[in-house]
């Protein structure tokens, strides 16, 4: 297996599905300039308070009252950092009582993580994306009962089944980040709508992250051997295409992918000349010159997680298509309200107009590497 490093470009959310409530699960503490998020541990919790009191902690979760004044019922010597499992930098300020904490998934040991079946996921879609241009007729293969589905076209292009998907001879390894390395920020929108301000806080989301500039290491490889192996003993089992010969055509299949993608999106603020999307153009920039800097196949940048927005989420490769305005009414059902709006009509960046999900992938232990 080879190791790639993985380093964060912008924060990267996984949800651990959990969404943690403020006062409760969490709670903020100010130090001097900085704010911290402590995430409550109910095992510590009870533990000061005492099995006792159990009644109690159920008492006050039902009236919604805040942990930190149970706690400090029961155990008045105690700080908030003894009961709680980590501390997180708060890079949004105003928390309400009523805000609520998207939390990044977690291992057993606390320690975040980026699954491998996330980084997996953004790879196939980027590479659907590349390969959808050799497939015809695509437009009479999407549409299953009024739904936007690639599944023929996935069928198509690695196999009918998961027994017999090429994607089982592409293996990923989850990339677990150091403890300290979350961060807490606010997601907002940037809205395109009659009223002049793109700036849409109206429905702002307290996200926990992975923050910029984290690196990671974890394992990937292309078995193209047990390919070739398997497609002589079942031989309708699909040839590997060239973007997938290889980690090193993998990359340059994924970098040109999200350097189009991102120089698609530049165009087309710069087309729609909006004020107000400066610093989110900006970031694009910075994101597009990232891809630049990876054009020897030894590293590609990925856009992964939440809030990558939907052409990243989907690869965009609809867009090409002539019916692509059924595409827009499928995923606008019950919502003509926006037919006037281009789509998508929405980004999600936070305060700062920072984006999420952009990570950079390089290959440790390639020959090539090695021999410099």
């Amino acid at each position: 297996m080879n190791k790639i490093k993985i380093t964060t470009l912008s924060p990267v959310h996984i949800g651990s599905g959990n969404l943690l409530q403020n006062n409760m699960n969490f709670l903020v503490v100010k130090d001097g300039e900085d704010s911290y998020i402590h995430i409550t541990d109910d095992r510590k919790i009870l533990e000061l308070i005492g099995a006792d009191h159990v009644d109690h902690w159920i008492a006050s979760i039902e009236k919604g009252e805040s942990t930190r004044k149970l706690v400090e019922t029961y155990a008045p010597a105690s700080s908030v950092s003894d009961y709680a499992k980590r501390r997180i930098t708060c890079y949004s300020s105003g928390i309400k009582l009523t805000d609520t904490l998207k939390e990044q998934i977690h291992n057993g040991f606390g320690i975040p993580y980026i699954p491998g079946s996330s980084i997996k996921g953004a790879i196939r879609t980027a590479i659907l994306s590349v390969l959808s241009d050799h497939v015809r007729n695509k437009e009479l293969k999407i549409f299953v009962q009024r739904k936007v589905k690639a599944k023929l076209i996935e069928t198509q292009l690695f196999g009918r089944d998961p027994n017999s998907d090429l994607f089982r001879f592409i293996q990923v390894g989850d990339a677990y980040f150091e403890k300290d390395s979350t961060i807490a920020t606010r997601m907002v929108n940037l809205n395109i709508r009659k009223k002049n301000d793109l700036y849409d806080g109206s429905k702002p989301q307290l996200i926990e992250a992975i923050g910029v500039g984290e690196t990671a290491t974890f394992q990937m490889d292309v078995k193209k051997d047990f390919h070739d192996f398997a497609r002589r003993n079942f031989p309708d089992l699909k040839p590997l295409p060239g973007e997938m010969q290889s980690l090193q055509s993998l990359f340059k299949s994924i970098n040109n992918h999200t350097s189009r993608l991102i120089e698609k999106e530049i165009a087309f603020w710069n087309e729609m000349n909006l004020s107000g999307s400066e610093a989110y153009l900006d970031v694009m920039a910075d994101m597009l010159g990232e891809t630049k800097s990876c054009e020897d196949e030894l590293s590609c940048i990925l856009r992964i997680g939440h809030g990558s927005g939907w052409r990243f989420i989907t690869g965009a490769w609809t867009e090409s298509l002539e019916n692509f305005n059924e595409v827009i009414n499928a995923a606008r059902p019950n919502n003509q309200k926006y037919s006037e709006y281009p789509f998508p009509k929405s980004r999600r960046i936070d305060e700062d107009s920072d984006v999420l999900g952009f990570v950079k992938l390089s290959l440790l232990n390639d020959e090539r590497t090695e021999s410099r």
